[in-house]
Formats: C-alpha cells, structure tokens, sequence
C-alpha cells in the first residue's frame, strides 16, 4: 500500500484498478508466481549449497523449531 500512497493512490482506487485488469484481462496486474528478490537468493543459496538445512519430514522440522 506504501507504494500505492506514493502514486496518490487510496486503497478503493487500487482495488477498483485490480477489479478491472481482472474483467479486461483475465490476469492480476501482477504476477503471483514471480519470485521476488529474496526467494531467487535463497534460491541460488539452495543451488550452491550455503546455509542448507535439511529435515527429513514436517513433523521433524517442526520438533527442530520447537513448535
């Protein structure tokens, strides 16, 4: 919303913007399954092997998080 604001934008104009892209289009004005920059470096992390922390099921991932 902060960037919203910046543009002179209020919450019922970005919703009626969002509504309408939606009718016309058929697409959200933005795209949900692009990652953004802090998902593509844990990404690369994954990929070269940094600060990897593997569990072999959620209920093991769970106990290590003390949940």
């Amino acid at each position: 919303m902060a960037n919203a604001k910046a543009l002179g934008l209020d919450l019922s104009t970005v919703i009626r913007m969002v509504v309408n892209r939606l009718a016309v289009n058929a697409e959200l004005p933005i795209d949900l399954l692009q990652p953004n920059q802090e998902t593509l470096q844990a990404i690369r992390d994954l990929e070269n092997g940094v600060e990897v922390y593997r569990v072999d099921s959620v209920d093991a991932l769970k106990r290590d998080l003390g949940w």
